[in-house]
Order: C-alpha cells, then sequence, then structure tokens
C-alpha cells in the first residue's frame, strides 16, 4: 500500500513539473511572438525543437527546468511586453533594456513572487508603472529610467522594504515624491532626474540610513532640503540642481559625514568634509554668502560649481587650498571684492568661470595680478572673468598662461593693454569659412610673427568667438590679425575682448 502511493506521488509531481516546463515554454514563445528582431534571429532561436533553457538569453534553475532570468538587452527589440511573462513563476531577473520596447509593463509582472530585479530601462514604454511594482516585498532593484511613463509614483503606505535601486530617471512621471518613499529604509541609489515632479522633499528621506546617491536633478520641487538628509552616514551623492528649491547657501552647517563625496543642491553645503568631491549647486535660487572662513579643509575637491544663483559676499581664500580642484563655477551671481591672486596654488585647474559678476581689481594694484598666478596652471583650459568692473591692466604675463588655453572671456572688465603676439598665437587652426571659401588661416609656427592670411575685406568680417569689440584696431598696425575675428564653431578655441581697451604688442 505504501509502495503503490510513493509510486503515485512520484506520477503526480512528474506530471506537475512538465506541466509547469510547458507553461515556462509557452510564456516565452507568446512574448517572441510579439517582438521583431534583427534578421528574425529570436524566432530562428526560440524553437520547439530545442529545450527552451538553451534558448539564446534564457536561464533555468540547476534544480529544475525553469526560467530564472531572462536576459535580452541591446538587441534592437521592437514590440510590446507579452503578459504572459507573468507566468513564469520562477523568474528573477527580466532583463530588456535598450531596446524599443512599446506599450506599458504588465501588471501582473509585480506579483511575480521570487522577482529580484526588473531591469527594463531605455525603451520607449508609456502609461503608468503599475503599483504591484512598488508593493513585491523582494524586489531589490527597479530600473526603469528612460522611458515615456507619465501618472504619479504609487502613494500607498508600504514601499518594496528590500529595495536597493530605484530609477526612473529621464520619463514624464509628475506629482510628488510620496512620503512612503521613505519606509525603503535599504534603498542605496534613488534618481529621478529629469521628470516633472514636485512639491516638497519628504522628511522622511531622512529614514533611508543605506542611501548612497540621490539624483533629483530637473524637475519642479520646490520648499528646502530636510535636515534630516545630512545624517545619513552613507551618503556619497547628491544633486538636486535645476529645481526651484530656494533658502540661504548655509555652507558651514550641518552634522553631514565623511563619506559624502558629491553634493549638488540649492539650500545647503557642508563643505568641511575631508572627502567631497563634488559640488553642484548650479542654476537656482541660491542666496547667501560663501564661508570665507579659512578652517575648511577641502583637499579631495574635484568641482565646485556654484553658478547661476544670487549669491553674494566674497570669494573664500579656503578655495586655494583644494590642491586637487579641477573646475570653479562662480558665475552668474553677485559676487563682489577682488579676485584671489594665489589661484596659481590649484596646478590642477582646468575651468575657471567667474564672469558676470561684481570683482574688481585689488585697488592699489594697476595690474591684473591674477594672470600672474594662473601661469602656474598648466592644464587651463577655459578663463572665463569677463562681464566684472576690473579695471586694470592687462599684464604681460599673460602671453605665458598655458597653452591648454580654449576659451579665455575678458570682454566687458574696463582693462587696458596690451596683448602679445605670442598669446594669439595659442590659437591654433583657425580658419574662416563662409560660403564654402577659406578667407583666413593663421600660421602658428612662429610665436613671435603669427603670420596671417587675409583675403576678405575687414568691414565684412563676421565677429564670432574672437571678438575684440567695436575698438579701431587700425592704428595699431595689426590690420591683418582682424581676419581672426570669426572662429568657426568647430574651431580649437575663442577669444572675447569685447570692450576692452587695447592695442596688439
Amino acid at each position: 500500500m505504501k509502495g503503490n502511493w510513493c509510486w503515485r506521488e512520484s506520477i503526480s509531481l512528474e506530471f506537475f513539473s512538465a506541466l509547469s516546463n510547458e507553461t515556462d515554454q509557452e510564456a516565452l514563445l507568446a512574448l517572441q511572438n510579439l517582438i521583431t528582431s534583427p534578421n528574425n534571429f529570436l524566432a530562428n532561436n526560440w524553437t520547439k525543437t530545442t529545450s527552451f533553457c538553451s534558448w539564446f538569453g534564457v536561464t533555468c534553475s540547476l534544480k529544475r527546468p525553469r526560467v530564472v532570468a531572462l536576459a535580452l538587452p541591446n538587441l534592437q527589440l521592437q514590440g510590446t511586453i507579452s503578459p504572459s511573462l507573468a507566468n513564469l513563476s520562477f523568474l528573477r531577473e527580466p532583463n530588456l533594456k535598450n531596446n524599443l520596447f512599446h506599450g506599458g509593463i504588465p501588471y501582473g509582472l509585480g506579483h511575480l513572487p521570487r522577482l529580484r530585479v526588473i531591469d527594463i530601462q531605455n525603451n520607449q514604454l508609456k502609461g503608468n508603472i503599475p503599483t504591484s511594482v512598488f508593493q513585491h516585498r523582494r524586489v531589490q532593484k527597479i530600473s526603469l529610467a528612460f522611458n515615456e511613463f507619465s501618472g504619479e509614483m504609487w502613494k500607498g503606505p508600504r514601499y518594496v522594504p528590500e529595495l536597493k535601486i530605484l530609477s526612473l530617471r529621464n520619463n514624464s512621471l509628475k506629482g510628488i515624491i510620496p512620503p512612503s518613499v521613505g519606509n525603503a529604509t535599504k534603498l542605496m541609489n534613488f534618481g529621478l532626474t529629469g521628470n516633472r515632479i514636485s512639491g516638497n522633499l519628504p522628511n522622511k528621506f531622512g529614514n533611508m540610513s543605506q542611501l548612497a546617491f540621490l539624483s533629483l536633478i530637473d524637475n519642479q520641487l520646490t520648499g528646502s532640503i530636510p535636515a534630516a538628509l545630512f545624517n545619513i552616514s552613507s551618503l556619497v551623492g547628491m544633486s538636486v540642481s535645476l529645481n526651484s528649491l530656494s533658502g540661504p547657501l548655509l555652507l558651514d552647517e550641518g552634522n553631514i559625514v565623511s563619506n559624502l563625496e558629491t553634493y549638488s543642491s540649492n539650500s545647503r553645503s557642508y563643505f568641511n568634509i575631508s572627502s567631497l568631491k563634488y559640488i553642484g549647486f548650479n542654476l537656482n535660487n541660491l542666496s547667501g554668502r560663501i564661508p570665507t572662513t579659512t578652517g575648511f579643509h577641502l583637499p579631495n575637491l574635484i568641482s565646485l560649481v556654484l553658478g547661476g544663483n544670487q549669491l553674494e559676499g566674497e570669494i573664500p581664500l579656503f578655495i586655494t587650498n583644494a590642491s586637487n580642484l579641477k573646475i570653479l563655477d562662480l558665475a552668474g551671481n553677485f559676487l563682489t571684492g577682488t579676485i584671489p591672486t594665489n589661484l596659481g596654488n590649484l596646478h590642477e585647474l582646468q575651468r575657471l568661470l567667474l564672469h558676470s559678476n561684481q570683482l574688481t581689481n585689488e585697488p592699489t594694484e594697476h595690474e591684473l595680478r591674477l594672470f600672474n598666478s594662473l601661469v602656474d596652471c598648466r592644464m587651463l583650459r577655459y578663463l572665463q572673468v569677463g562681464s566684472n568692473p576690473l579695471n586694470g591692466v592687462l599684464p604681460n604675463s599673460i602671453g605665458n598662461v598655458s597653452s591648454t588655453i580654449e576659451i579665455l572671456y575678458i570682454g566687458d572688465t574696463h582693462l587696458n593693454g596690451l596683448i602679445p603676439q605670442r598669446f594669439l598665437g595659442k590659437f591654433v587652426g583657425v580658419e574662416d569659412h563662409i560660403e564654402g571659401q577659406v578667407y583666413a588661416t593663421m600660421d602658428k609656427k612662429m610665436y613671435e610673427h603669427t603670420i596671417v592670411h587675409c583675403s576678405k575685406d575687414i568691414e565684412e568680417v563676421e565677429w564670432d568667438f574672437l571678438d575684440f569689440g567695436e575698438k579701431n584696431l587700425v592704428a595699431s598696425g595689426y590690420v591683418d590679425l582682424i581676419c581672426m575675428l570669426r572662429i568657426e564653431a568647430d574651431s580649437t578655441g575663442g577669444l572675447d575682448l569685447s570692450n576692452f581697451d587695447l592695442a596688439l604688442a
């Protein structure tokens, strides 16, 4: 009797196993029927003549012939995602990223009990994201970035408790960030950049004790940043630029921890962090002053970008102690005072953008000593200090500024002085293409005697990047250099000297 029971149980298990195997196969074939692939390679590979566990992109369990992973990325697949995908009850990781799928996400996908990863980024999917996706108890990664999803984020009380990565950037999501997101206490990477999210940042963000990266750039967020967010010991990068967050720039407050490498916002920043690498608060409504205390120590800071705000006060001297700084952008604010004359300490500096402020020259100095210091910045590529009332004399040392200079903007500064020919010789490969003809070329073979070949009347030359303004340079004796006044966008460099009282040396 016992033997008969064991025999019947064995037959039953084999029957249900075969039925489950057939379910997986039929689910995959239903998916394939809605997909068009280049040269029909998927239809030719997924055939009933071979085991579905050997089909391209399919991974089965080692214990039983059940599909546990489906990897079909970067294949130019077109079509819709079949609801049959939800019948793969052992599926853990569907990866359909970087294809051309349209339509929506099957609602049943969020009900797969063993689901761990959903990666369908960079397709053409539309509609609402199924709420079942955000209710799953075991999913660790949801990546739906670079699609066309609309609607609002789910506002339910529970958010995927095991979720570590939530990437929804570059869609058309709207509404607010639901406070329940803060219940995803294991979340490490949260990306909503490039949507239409509005409202305030939830105070419950502070509950995400393992958060490392927070990216909310280019939305419609308002209000201030919750103070609790800066007590997260795991925070490495934060970027909320291009929003409407407001408040003073309180750079010397808070208790943010030393793990922070990137901080980008428009409410607070905490600079006294030895591991801090990237700070980007640009294009917001920041106000207040950058602290001038010299106690800050930023040995690892690489980029400080505060341009396009409403900051006031002076440029703090502690910035010149950031020996690894490559990008310094304070342009487009209301900064006053003088430009630090020891910026030459920043030997790694590649971009210095201080234009469009109210910066002045040292009252007791005749020459603009900034250029004397910048001679030591041998990697400098962009130098823009124009649209400031500098009111000084351009020193001869400008001719010794790095040969790597690509863009120089010192227009609208009320400077005067001489421009060494050897400096103009740094701008190489200049050609003027108008209606398919080359009208002016510059030969950079000799620094001291830059040779310019010109075959066009001065009055007809269009002025672009190399702009001397409306000054009369004829008296200087270097009329031929005006041939350089037009530079195409694909040239290697530009020079703006408009509103600059000068002669050519």
